[in-house]
């Protein structure tokens, strides 16, 4: 079994979609769909407010973040643009954060509910069984000191 407190909820997002550009902040149903899944993640009954980063590089989505009080993993911007290869590129955040397990949530699932993300996080705490992810060799050596941004801050 695990514990909740080593593991946190990544929701990384960026607005340079090749296919949909800045979906993230277009109107979805009178929101956005950053707003629609940092509104769901405050209304977890298992996951800790601060055990919530978002993984990003743009301003604007920071500023949505900052609504919400949730930590910010400072993305760069080759993270932010890149199309998957490395996959390092884009999980950049991987090792950085103070957590041995990370559940990355995608913001693109708008149907997605606080019920099933909490039951999911739920099981995995309560299971002996881990991902292979958590055996990966550390992808950097140290932490920069203004890659996380704390909400008090």
């Amino acid at each position: 079994m695990k514990r909740i407190e080593d593991v946190c909820v990544v929701v990384q997002a960026r607005l340079g979609s090749e296919r949909v550009p800045g979906k993230m902040l277009r109107d979805f149903a009178g929101t956005t769909l950053v707003d629609l899944l940092l509104t769901k993640l405050q209304k977890s009954k298992v996951i800790p407010s601060e055990n919530i980063y978002c993984s990003l590089y743009e301003e604007e989505l920071k500023d949505v973040a900052r609504k919400y009080n949730v930590n910010i993993f400072n993305r760069s911007e080759e993270s932010a643009n890149s199309e998957g290869d490395p996959l390092t590129e884009i999980y950049e955040w991987h090792d950085r954060l103070p957590y041995k397990y990370v559940v990355l949530i995608s913001a693109c699932n708008p149907l997605l509910t606080i019920e099933t993300i909490d039951s999911f996080v739920e099981s995995f705490v309560l299971s002996d069984n881990c991902d292979q992810r958590d055996k990966w060799p550390p992808l950097y050596e140290t932490v920069e000191p203004d890659t996380v941004i704390s909400p008090s801050v």
